[in-house]
């Protein structure tokens, strides 16, 4: 048996998340925040985009790749980008946690759009590991995101500037915590390394037509290779990710726009609408038309539904 051969049985998953139209970060805040947080055996998962959490009250573990961190009030967590991790409740008891999701480039390349290599300099300290910081160590953190979280519920007038100058401190400081206290993480599993091209190239191009034999030459494998992968690591193919991030998409057109259905199906990539209606209701768990014409009373139950297909903001007690 090979090595990692037990590791690998793991159900990871890979969450898919698309910030709102126009908004810099996504807070996940609230009631549906407070409850027991996951096994450590069904909710280890990986993100597109960086994630801040701190833990308003409760005590329990931080798994980060193959290391386990105790956590308790006003622990704040640093998560990058492709970071292997989950969040355990001690003795199954109650957590409050509250999140923000964003993507540290745009924020920096918008804040200082003429000095790249200094951009690239706090990216590559960012991207490199995960920090899970104790209350004392993280007062300063803990005010900014509490401000941040603030601006993004409240919407005042002129919060996306707020935000940009807050997230953009925030950024700073955490880079700054690097040269202190730090918890380092092992790079990603060679498997998930190899897959992560498919997976950024259909979130690049999900509208276009992508065969296997495309994905898997990026990824400089056999096609049954990157079958095999994205079986082991994500429990998916790499077609069945493909229609997942499309129809995700499609969603977010019939929450957000008129388009009438052969244009949504077009702009997730569909030809064929007949084929769209299909996968959208294997995964949705209703069809477009049924979605689009009572939107009022299947948006909580479908978002639900997709939360739990490996996409979107996943509640932790989902399975």
């Amino acid at each position: 048996m090979e090595p990692n051969k037990e590791a690998n049985k793991l159900r990871i998953s890979y969450r898919y998340y698309e910030l709102p139209e126009g908004e810099l970060v996504q807070a996940i805040t609230g009631e549906d925040w407070v409850c027991t947080y996951g096994t450590y055996a069904e909710d280890v998962h990986f993100h597109n985009v960086m994630e801040i959490g701190i833990c308003r009250w409760g005590q329990g573990l931080m798994v980060l790749e193959d290391r386990h961190i105790d956590y308790t009030d006003g622990a704040v967590t640093v998560i990058p980008a492709n970071c292997l991790h989950t969040t355990l409740s001690r003795d199954k008891s109650l957590n409050s946690w509250e999140y923000l999701f964003f993507d540290p480039a745009g924020i920096l390349n918008s804040a200082f759009p003429n000095d790249l290599l200094f951009v690239e300099s706090v990216l590559h300290r960012l991207s490199s590991e995960a920090l899970c910081l104790p209350q004392e160590d993280a007062v300063e953190l803990e005010r900014l995101i509490t401000m941040v979280l603030n601006e993004c519920q409240t919407k005042h007038e002129y919060h996306k500037a707020v935000e940009q100058n807050l997230m953009t401190s925030l950024l700073l400081l955490i880079t700054r915590s690097y040269t202190e206290k730090k918890t380092h993480i092992r790079p990603m599993t060679v498997g998930l390394q190899q897959i992560m091209p498919a997976i950024e190239y259909i979130g690049m191009h999900y509208m276009n037509p992508i065969s296997g034999e495309d994905l898997a030459s990026i990824c400089s494998l056999s096609e049954a290779q990157l079958r095999r992968k994205f079986k082991e690591y994500l429990n998916m193919s790499p077609v069945e990710y493909l229609t997942m991030v499309r129809i995700q998409k499609a969603y977010e057109l019939l929450n957000s726009t008129n388009y009438p259905m052969t244009e949504v199906a077009l702009r997730v990539g569909y030809q064929d609408v007949s084929s769209f209606n299909r996968n959208f209701q294997k995964i949705m768990g209703v069809s477009p038309y049924q979605y689009k014409k009572n939107n009022s009373d299947y948006r909580g139950r479908v978002l639900d539904k997709k939360i739990s297909a490996k996409k979107g903001w996943k509640h932790p007690s989902d399975p």
